[in-house]
């Protein structure tokens, strides 16, 4: 389920605007989209500006592209030698690297930046933190990981959709293909279809998967237009940008919920019911969505939990996220309660400003507020969230306005054990959206099997 508790974890932080100097030669990377100028402006320190940090960003990236390592060298601000910097950036490929892109990063009194660079292998990224003479104190760099593209078929389409500062984290939106009906009125506006935001279960998630099955979050999109639901799903944030938490630490605001945020305030502008905005979590980020639904108005279509767990407030919720152990969350709980802990201080490994972000998370804070509809799904097979234990504990929170359902032969991934997903788990959710009961829907008949079995083997491509 979890690939590493450090690669699960990593925070990041972008704010500002991209310098425009994005270049069509970045590889597989969707273009990303420009926000309007920001005006010069002063930023913690009365000599640094906007215009400052990214005429600097600038010159770093061209420096970079042009292998000029003496260069680099001099803008450090502790003495570091060019071939340090030159067997550093070299340690991952050589170039030639073309100028893709520069971007100023602000937080909490730290000044940085990142630029990318394309060359035949992809997008290389740099990350850089700044003293206030935008000297560089640290940089490091990666390859940006490859992002997936949109798809179509005969019952849905698929578009980029862009969201949070820039630089933007890139995501997918995906619509249902309106059926044809030649009663209808032509003159009518069609009717725009609920919305499902789609919420992987760790915070390093690329866009298509939660956790460990690179594919949930795509087939559940695809599964969800089949039954007239838009969704969207996208990269997070520090999938996009691994190295930030090292650069800039711990901020579960900045590496997940002002993208939130920025995608719930988006959809209004795509051809959706943005009236009708669905929560949808799998795993942790379901038991997070009651947090999200109390602080966003603008989910109202409902909430629901996919294989989520039951916890009793953000500290447990966070050490079953990072498979933690039980006394890590108990000491966290304990320090919590303390008004002198220091945010500086460590447990598990991580800050204690950390650790209060979580606690802002707990589900059960937020519970008795949400009148909203909410359905909890789960998989009697799952053997990661357990159905004889979180699943009955959620019935202690049932309300008029909860829906429970139990899948038998269904796992943590949403998949049936023959591997193929699970579409009913979609199905279900635009019937509950419909006001049907679907704990008395009748089971569908099962098809007959056909004498020349496909060759994806039912499996989505």
């Amino acid at each position: 389920m979890r690939k590493t508790v450090i690669s699960l974890l990593c925070a990041v932080l972008l704010c500002g605007c991209a310098s425009g100097s994005a270049s069509a030669d970045a590889g597989s990377v969707p273009v990303r989209q420009e926000s309007p100028a920001v005006q010069e402006q002063s930023y913690t320190l009365p000599d640094v500006t906007y215009g400052k940090v990214v005429k600097k960003a600038e010159e770093i990236e061209l420096a970079l592209a042009e292998e000029r390592w003496d260069d680099l060298a001099a803008l450090f601000a502790a003495q570091t030698s060019a071939d340090t910097i030159k067997a550093e950036w070299l340690a991952d490929g050589e170039g030639p690297w073309s100028p893709a892109g520069a971007a100023p990063v602000f937080r909490d009194g730290n000044i940085g930046a990142v630029v990318f660079l394309s060359g035949s292998a992809g997008v290389r990224e740099a990350v850089i933190r700044m003293n206030e003479d935008l000297k560089i104190e640290e940089m490091h760099s990666f390859m940006r990981p490859s992002f997936s593209e949109p798809e179509s078929s005969e019952r849905w389409t698929e578009e980029w959709i862009y969201a949070g500062n820039e630089p933007k984290i890139t995501g997918i939106l995906t619509l249902p293909v309106p059926e044809e009906d030649e009663e209808d009125d032509k003159d009518e506006e069609p009717e725009l279809p609920p919305v499902a935001v789609l919420v992987g279960e760790e915070l390093d998630d690329a866009m298509n998967e939660s956790g460990s099955n690179t594919d949930l979050r795509r087939d559940l999109a695809h599964a969800l237009a089949e039954n007239g639901i838009a969704s969207v799903r996208f990269n997070t944030r520090s999938y996009e940008d691994p190295l930030l938490a090292e650069m800039f630490g711990y901020d579960l605001e900045m590496m997940l919920s002002e993208d939130m945020a920025s995608i719930f305030h988006s959809l209004e502008t795509y051809p959706v019911n943005a009236r009708r905005i669905i929560y949808v979590g799998h795993g942790a980020a379901g038991t997070m969505g009651y947090s999200y639904v109390y602080h966003h108005f603008e989910i109202t279509g409902g909430l629901v939990l996919i294989n989520s767990p039951f916890t009793n407030d953000g500290a447990q919720l966070f050490q079953r996220a990072a498979w933690l152990e039980e006394s890590t969350a108990e000491e966290a709980a304990e320090a919590l309660e303390d008004e002198d802990a220091q945010d500086t201080a460590v447990i598990g490994g991580y800050p204690m400003s950390y650790w209060k972000d979580w606690d802002a998370m707990g589900a059960l804070k937020y519970t008795r507020y949400v009148a909203i509809p909410i359905l909890i799904q789960q998989g009697k097979d799952d053997s990661i969230v357990s159905a004889a234990e979180d699943y009955e504990n959620w019935k202690s929170q049932k309300g008029s306005n909860v829906t429970m359902k139990l899948y038998t032969g269904i796992g943590h991934d949403l998949r049936k054990k023959d591997g193929i997903f699970e579409e009913l788990l979609a199905e279900d959710i635009a019937d509950w959206q419909n006001g049907v009961d679907i704990n008395k829907k009748k089971p569908a008949a099962t098809p007959t099997p056909s004498p020349s079995p496909s060759s994806s083997n039912g499996r989505r491509s």
